[in-house]
Parts: structure tokens; sequence; C-alpha cells
């Protein structure tokens, strides 16, 4: 009973940890939100407020989003926050910083589910400790589960999900809460929609005897017809919508003009390429930044000293492949790459997402098989450093450099023009950056039915031509003269008569200028 109590008290002890390093300066790092962000926070608004998306769509399955299509979990689940919150960087991620903390405690209980009749090794208990250790500190996850990322969400609800179909095979009626949560991964993200079905399958087929036997077979039909259910009214909004589209316009299946490629020894031969490069140390250890939003400048996805304890692990896993615990992270490893396989950009750290779980349960088996106390201790002091140095950039230098990444500037400037209302005819922000509208209707907290009902009609959103612009512009027939001008560095000159206000970057370069041009007497 000690012991148990001990080890549930360090398993709470990781959680915090976890929360503490999702939610501290949760509004300040990353240092904005990106347009991914803000339009989730901009709809969970107009959801929250008018039960429609920011077209004018009644409670959507898919949120259309700057030609995209976004899957619903997230938005739904944030509305209510961003009702009682308000429209800010904590509201918006507050969900995925939560459902990160509790990954952490979800990855305890699956190994500890996996190793429970089937032990390993002597700490075969130490090894669920370990994996919700090294889920809190590894970077990859962290960069994840700070910000507002549907993949994040995704991961939990197929963690619940996980653990919960382990606990069925013993007691059928948690199967029916695993068909519930494995459907939710579905609503989460696109990525569970190519990784679920082989891996649901798979299981299914490793714990088959379990499924069917006279105890637990009804519980499995039942969940089966549940998870069916549940997943009806997607399947309906795919084959009816244009929500399919997102899977043609970053699949190696199809041209850039959404037309389907024939099968050919190339293409199967792209789709191992970008399989197996999710394998490779260049992508797990040394780092990289081509997507600052999810890496760091020479920082892997995970923390460099978990190589060699990661490869002692998966020696243990594949000499033991033929136990049932080895089979169920077999299947795991080999259909985790899959969503970014079949994509466009690979290594893809965000479709590669639900890879991390069982490198990280992986790595924990590795690590409790070093025997000597001296070896145990330099491990974990050597895990401690390198935790820490990730965290102390993560807080520090990380903001400042991806700032660009994460649309920094946005909030000052939209704000800073919504004080010109009343001194201009018009005010013109730039499209430099991307999504200019979204971002303005964010951090001016405005009305979603006003917005529908031309509320925005002084603003325009497009690119700025500083030599035409600045002589006025002509709308309805008249000539408007007197606009505020909002717009990059690229746009506006440093030295333009009429600049109001600068809005830099952390590093200190401009981000936007603002220029009030022949303003009203």
């Amino acid at each position: 009973m000690w012991i148990k109590l001990k080890q549930h008290r360090l398993l709470i002890a990781v959680v915090f940890l976890a929360a503490a390093l999702r939610l501290v300066a949760l509004n300040q790092v990353p240092a904005s939100l990106d347009w991914d962000e803000v339009a989730i926070g901009w709809n969970a608004k107009t959801i929250w407020h008018t039960r429609r998306d920011e077209y004018g769509t009644l409670l959507p399955l898919s949120f259309k989003s700057f030609g995209d299509f976004k899957a619903p979990a997230y938005i739904y689940l944030t509305a209510p926050v961003v009702g009682l919150l308000g429209m800010n960087a904590f509201s918006v991620r507050l969900l995925s910083a939560l459902a990160g903390s509790f990954s952490v405690a979800l990855i305890y209980f699956i190994a500890q589910e996996l190793f429970k009749k089937n032990p390993v090794t002597r700490n075969s208990k130490l090894v669920a400790l370990i994996s919700a250790l090294l889920l809190a500190v590894t970077p990859w996850h962290l960069l994840m589960s700070r910000p507002a990322f549907e993949p994040n969400l995704a991961l939990f609800f197929i963690l619940a999900g996980t653990w919960l179909f382990l606990k069925g095979t013993r007691k059928g009626k948690f199967l029916l809460l695993s068909a519930v949560f494995f459907a939710a991964a579905f609503y989460s993200y696109h990525s569970p929609k190519i990784f679920l079905p082989p891996f649901l399958l798979g299981l299914g087929l490793i714990f088959r005897h379990q499924l069917f036997n006279r105890k637990i077979k009804t519980w499995s039909i039942v969940a089966t017809i549940l998870g069916l259910l549940l997943l009806m009214p997607l399947a309906k909004d795919l084959l009816t919508s244009q929500s399919g589209a997102r899977f043609q316009g970053t699949s190696i299946f199809y041209t850039g003009e959404g037309e389907s490629k024939p099968l050919s020894f190339s293409l199967v031969g792209e789709m191992a390429k970008n399989y197996l490069v999710h394998f490779s140390p260049g992508f797990l250890f040394s780092g990289g930044d081509d997507i600052p939003r999810v890496q760091m400048e020479k920082v892997g996805p995970l923390l460099i000293i978990q190589a060699p304890f990661l490869l002692w692990g998966l020696w243990q896993v594949f000499g033991q492949r033929r136990k049932t615990w080895a089979k169920v992270l077999l299947l795991w490893l080999f259909v985790g790459p899959l969503p970014a396989a079949i994509g466009f950009e690979a290594p893809h750290p965000i479709r590669a997402f639900q890879l991390l779980p069982v490198l990280t349960i992986v790595t924990a088996l590795g690590l409790v098989q070093v025997k000597k106390v001296k070896l145990e201790i330099l491990a974990a002091l050597a895990l401690l450093v390198n935790a820490a140095f990730f965290s102390y950039r993560y807080f520090t230098a990380y903001p400042v450099y991806s700032a660009p990444d994460f649309q920094y500037g946005y909030r000052e400037a939209v704000t800073l023009a919504e004080t010109y209302e009343d001194q201009v005819d018009k005010i013109i922000i730039t499209s430099f950056y991307q999504q200019p509208h979204v971002f303005t209707y964010f951090y001016q907290q405005r009305d979603p039915q006003a917005v529908f009902w031309g509320a925005m009609s002084k603003y325009l959103f497009r690119a700025i031509n500083w030599d035409s612009d600045r002589q006025g512009i002509i709308e309805d027939g008249r000539q408007l003269t007197s606009i505020l001008l909002v717009g990059s560095p690229a746009e506006i000159p440093a030295a333009a008569p009429g600049l109001v206000a600068t809005v830099n970057f952390p590093d200190g370069q401009p981000a936007f200028r603002l220029a009030k041009i022949a303003p009203k007497p």
C-alpha cells in the first residue's frame, strides 16, 4: 500500500511538472497567436454567440479556414472557454495545455496496463513512471501542447482510447468509453483518420481472444457499433462537403490541381522515403527549423540523451516481439508515421505526432535496463540537464526568433489601428503576413453578429502599394484621401510621411508600420 501510494504521489508530481511547463506564461510563450490559433479563437466565439462559424454555417462539422477545413472538436470545446474568459491567448491555448498535461498521466496508465500481466523487467512499474516523466519534458510534446494545436488534442483522445481499450480487454464496459474517445480523435484532427483505422484493426487482432471471449464479446460488439454510429456524421460530412479537399491538397497521391496520380514505383518509393525519414537520427535528435512553430534550432523532437536508451529499448521490443506488450508497441511504431508518409513535406512533426508516445515508452523501457547504480544516477542527471537546457531556451530564446512565424505584431498593430477609426475614412491592413481580417476581428474583440452585418466596412484587407495608396483610393465613386495604412516594412518606408507608429518584433526588427495619409483637418 505504501509503495502504491508513493507511486501515485510521484505520478501527481510529474503531472504537476507537466502542467507547470505547459501553463506558465501561456499567453507569452510562444510570443503570439498564429493564424490557426486566431482562427480557432474567432470561430469559437462565433459558435458561442451565434451557433455559426465565421462564414455563417450553422454548427458545422468542418470549419472552412484559409482554404483549409479544420476539424471541429477543438473549436467546440474552446467555445465555452472563450465565451467565459474572452478572446485572448490564454483562453485559446488552455485546452491544448490541459490536454498535454493529462496526456502525461495517460501514458503512465497505458504503460501500466501493458506491463501489468506482462512484466518485462523487475522494474516494470517504473517504466510507466519514467514514460510519464519523459513525455512531460520531451521537446516534441511541449512544443505541441502550449500552442492551440489540434493534433495535441487528438493525441490526448488517442491515448485515452488506448488506455480504456487495454482495460476493456479485461473489463468489457471500458470498451464503450474507449470507442467514444477514439471517435473524438477522428473529430479532432486529420491525421487520426489515417492512423486509427490500421491501429484499431491491429489492436483487434492482437487482443482477438480477449475481445471475443464469453464475458467480453457483447461489449466488443456494442462498442464497435457505438464507434461506427458516432463516426457517421463525420463520414457524411467528408463525402458531401469540401472538407476532404484537405487530404487531396497535402497528399502525394494527388497533383497540385487535385487530380489523382497513377500508382507507380516512384510514388511508392516516395512514400517509403517519407515514412523512413521519421525514424532517422537527423529528424529525431539533431533538430531543425523547417516548421519553427513546432521545432527549435539545434533541438530535436526528442532529447539527445534519449538516443541510447531508445535504441536499447527497441532491441528489447524486437527481442520479445511475441509478447503481447511488444506487439502493441510494434504496431504503434509501424503505423505512427503513416499520416506523415503520404504527405508532401517530410519529415513532418505535426502529422507524425502520434508516433511520440510509443517512442517515449520504448525509451523508458531502455532506461530501466540500466543495472548499475552509478549509471542510473548519471543517466538521471544527464536527462535532467538536457531537459533543463531545452526548457531554458524554450522560454527565453524561442519566443524571440520564432515570433515572425507566429505572426507577432498583429495584436499591437490592429489595436492601434482601432484608435484611428474616427480620424480616417479608411483603414487598410496589409495581407503581407496573411489573414489580416481574422486577426483584426480577434484582437479588436469584435462582435460576430456585427461583423456578419458589415461592421468592418471601414477596413480593407489587402496588399499595400505605397506609391498609389498614399495618393488616396476611390471607393463607390468618391475619392478617399484620409487613410490609415497598416503595412509591413517592405510596403511602408521607414521615413514615410505621416508615419505614426512602428510595431517591432521581440528582436527589435520592425514588423508593422502605420502611416496616416492626408488626415482630416
